[in-house]
């Protein structure tokens, strides 16, 4: 019997050492018109910003980890307010406020193609060993961020690339 108990308990044990510390999952979002894969369940949070466009409302879906957190956050701007220059000047003040955040300055950044759109992404560093990579693209008046903020020693680059690259816009 006692030797049952100990199999079962030592069953237990390496079934939690293989079970996998992220459970992705995809969340769909039709009012925000994406969907991207999170290692959790998100939270809904909604904030007004104060921008050169006026007062607007950003809506972002967060995951928390231990490590970090993964978000996507979007803002419906006026439709001048990402044309051309416009858009450019919108993502560098959203670049501006993230690496406030996390009082980090750029270590990278290039331009990407973000389905099918120009986009932006960024990697930084920050105080206290903050690390911070992210996504920016204007699609019609709506600007995207999808980013990931933690510890530089937090998740996996791989991890951090596949949550980025899942973005997805919905027609």
């Amino acid at each position: 019997m006692r030797t049952g108990a100990l199999a079962l308990v030592i069953a237990c044990a390496a079934l939690v050492a293989c079970t996998p510390e992220l459970d992705w999952r995809e969340l769909s979002v039709p009012e925000g018109r994406f969907a991207v894969l999170l290692p959790g369940k998100a939270q809904r949070e909604a904030r007004t910003l104060n921008t050169a466009a006026g007062a607007l409302t950003m809506t972002m879906y967060a995951c928390s980890l231990k490590q970090g957190s993964m978000a996507v956050a979007y803002t419906d701007y006026p439709a001048a307010a990402l044309a051309a220059d416009h858009g450019r000047a919108q993502l560098d003040a959203a670049r501006d406020a993230l690496l406030r955040n996390i009082g980090g300055s750029v270590r990278s950044e290039e331009d990407v193609m973000i389905e099918g759109l120009p986009g932006r992404q960024v990697y930084a560093e920050g105080r206290a060993g903050a690390r911070l990579k992210a996504r920016f693209v204007a699609a019609g008046g709506r600007l995207y961020q999808i980013a990931y903020v933690g510890e530089r020693d937090g998740l996996a680059m791989a991890d951090i690339d596949m949550f980025l690259t899942s973005f997805k816009l919905l027609r």
